[in-house]
């Protein structure tokens, strides 16, 4: 979906990633070769329960709101 390196900023650190999709109720990215899907759950994004590894809140957060800020 995206050919652009994004970045989400938490915690004093900046990291970056690809989008590859986004619809109403998920996201899914790849950050440092490793794909996260994020389902919305009411109101909060949580991570899939099918992920390899759990992204900390905080992170998710930082990368809906960079998103956010950057619709197209």
């Amino acid at each position: 979906m995206s050919a652009k390196r994004l970045e989400a900023n938490f915690e004093n650190r900046t990291y970056y990633f690809n989008l590859t999709h986004r619809d109403e109720k998920t996201i899914t990215i790849d950050m440092y070769s490793t794909p996260y899907t994020f389902v919305r759950i009411n109101d909060t994004w949580e991570n899939h329960s099918g992920n390899k590894n759990n992204m900390a809140k905080g992170l998710i957060l930082a990368v809906v709101e960079h998103l956010s800020e950057n619709k197209r």
